[in-house]
């Protein structure tokens, strides 16, 4: 696992201009940071709002071993150290670096305003000093008040010091877990960076990252007036976050594994129950299926049945004119031409005599032509016309 971290910049196509650009961008952090706090505390308080511009190489900084730390966990030994390029997702991922440990941090932040919250209460509050001055030397003599000053101030101080040790070994697990996901919740998840921190591979990881690092700063300090040393204190840390980075990978691959067991069996309900509703969808379908069945064999009988009625009734006469092909401009029967229609003293055609007439020359009587006493002819009759031709 150390091999692997300390050699890991030899198997980057660019390891010299990893190292110089990451050695100048953490020098000038370095200073950047100094000359904003120095600006604000000493100079104006309206400096604060330059934060962005004297923050921003040591974000590029951070981002960088948030890459490395990642692309230890994904990689494994066999990994190289990543390019210093695309510095705006390093900037990205820097910030959310720097968040995760100020959240880390806050219960200390808040634990200390707490305590000097009651010291100020204590000394120009209700409780008068002296009077508790007089009580702690006639409980403990006359070196009563400084026994309980120091006391409490050793308390507060390994209570501090107990924090910030635990700050030192969670916060690199907290980053692997966020570096893993590239999520922050999930840096700030108690079950996943306890999961992580518990195992024997991190604990391994870490100690090998501590020792990187005491010897980095070791050997990098005398020689930061050259500038060498701020490259060796940015490959220092390179090798260290290569280190959380191999020791976490275990326990957040194991964590990932879990999860994707578990995503199946969520979509599992899921898919059951839209099977369901498809089911049910389904089922109500059916009825309607079976109605307009039943709708449409019953419109198809009564089709049937018109059908048939229309074979059985009686044929139309059709009257015919020209070749037995009806004629819609035909006459009717008993006005056509040649036809005797007798005329009552009236002068209006009686029904019966018309018909009369008709079985007269149907049964092959003729009647004399021109007789006026007989009727009027409409025309020639069929025996002229056919003498004409």
């Amino acid at each position: 696992m150390l091999t692997a971290a300390a050699t890991a910049l030899t198997r980057t196509d660019d390891t010299a201009g990893v190292v110089l650009v990451g050695g100048s961008v953490t020098l000038l952090g370095w200073i950047l940071t100094a000359l904003w706090l120095v600006g604000v505390l000493f100079v104006s308080p309206a400096i604060a709002v330059a934060a962005p511009v004297a923050f921003a190489p040591s974000l590029v900084a951070r981002g960088y071993f948030v890459r490395v730390t990642r692309s230890a966990i994904q990689s494994g030994d066999a990994a190289g150290a990543p390019s210093l390029v695309a510095w705006g997702e390093l900037v990205r991922d820097g910030l959310k670096s720097a968040l995760l440990s100020a959240a880390l941090l806050a219960p200390l932040a808040g634990g200390l305003a707490v305590a000097g919250g009651a010291v100020a209460v204590l000394i120009a509050g209700p409780v008068d000093p002296e009077s508790t001055a007089t009580a702690a030397e006639s409980a403990l003599g006359p070196n009563g008040p400084v026994a309980v000053a120091v006391v409490a101030a050793g308390v507060v101080a390994a209570l501090v010091g107990a924090y910030l040790l635990a700050f030192a070994y969670v916060r690199p697990a907290a980053l692997a877990a966020f570096a893993a996901s590239g999520r922050l919740r999930d840096g700030l998840n108690p079950r996943t960076v306890a999961g992580v921190a518990a195992t024997g591979s991190y604990a391994t990881g870490w100690t090998l990252a501590v020792g990187a690092l005491a010897v980095g700063y070791a050997v990098a300090a005398p020689t930061v007036p050259l500038i060498v040393g701020v490259a060796l204190a940015f490959l220092a840390r390179v090798v260290a976050h290569g280190l959380y980075g191999r020791g976490a990978a275990a326990a957040l691959r194991e964590g990932s594994a879990r999860d994707a067991a578990a995503r199946p069996a969520v979509r599992t309900d899921r898919d059951a129950a839209r099977s369901g509703s498809r089911t049910g969808r389904r089922a109500d379908a059916t009825p309607r299926e079976g109605s307009n069945r039943g709708a449409g064999v019953g419109r198809a009988a009564d089709g049937d049945r018109e059908i048939g009625r229309a074979h059985n009734d009686p044929p139309v006469p059709v009257v015919s004119g020209d070749g037995g092909q009806p004629m819609r401009s035909e006459p009717p029967a008993a006005v056509q031409v040649g036809r005797g229609v007798p005329v009552d003293e009236t002068g209006a055609a009686g029904g019966d005599d018309a018909g009369d007439a008709d079985d007269a020359d149907d049964a092959g009587g003729a009647e004399s032509d021109g007789d006026p006493a007989g009727g009027f002819e409409w025309g020639p009759s069929l025996a002229d016309a056919e003498g004409k031709r």
